[in-house]
């Protein structure tokens, strides 16, 4: 199976966190792909196998020998349910509900990172008013899953896979907003599992753009 990547991404690294997790790295080919910055603002002309592989030409996207899926939530779906014999979440009960629940708010926090992020590229008409609110969201979601992490089990599964993915790209793009003060468990829970070998592996950097 071909997965296509980008060191940036953390919509890329939550997938694979989870396939090293499940000790799934022999069954991908990753595909690394570069975007220069104007990807915020412009359609990027890619070529090769990625332009004909995903006419939605974003990333993660993972081609199968029965399908393709080019977003991270459909992605980690199939891994777990295909590969993984639902060792990432539940396949169904309250359990399930649960790691859904932490997983749509830290999703969430994933969002607004990079939709603040692509505004921040833009060369003209900047909304500050946009960037304030995503950095809002960004805060204010990271203080809900505070009172979470108590609640999290002793594997790493999808939800804290999801959470860990968003407390790094924030400590990374964002070191400014200082969200650890507003969510200090999250952050000391943070700093244990960001030491996990599918973490170190994947920590985040800028994407090559040409």
């Amino acid at each position: 199976m071909r997965l296509y990547t980008t060191p940036a991404s953390p919509w890329v690294r939550r997938v694979v966190v989870s396939i090293l997790e499940l000790g799934l790295r022999d069954r991908f080919e990753f595909v690394p792909t570069r975007w220069p910055h104007d990807w915020a603002t412009r359609t990027v002309a890619h070529g090769g196998s990625f332009a004909a592989d995903t006419p939605v030409q974003r990333i993660p996207a993972l081609v199968t020998p029965d399908v393709t899926l080019v977003e991270s939530h459909a992605i980690c779906d199939f891994i777990n349910a295909e590969l993984g014999g639902y060792r990432l979440l539940a396949r169904e009960g309250a359990a399930r509900w649960r790691g859904l629940a932490d997983i749509s708010i830290a999703n969430a926090v994933i969002e607004a990172q990079i939709l603040r992020r692509a505004e921040l590229l833009r060369t003209a008409d900047r909304s500050a008013d946009f960037i304030a609110k995503m950095r809002e969201r960004q805060l204010r979601c990271l203080a809900a899953l505070e009172p979470r992490v108590g609640g999290f089990g002793p594997a790493f599964d999808l939800a804290q896979i999801t959470t860990a993915v968003a407390c790094g790209y924030q400590d990374w793009r964002y070191p400014e907003d200082d969200w650890r003060t507003g969510a200090p468990a999250l952050a000391a829970w943070y700093d244990r599992v960001a030491g996990r070998p599918s973490m170190t592996a994947t920590r985040p950097a800028e994407t090559p753009q040409s």
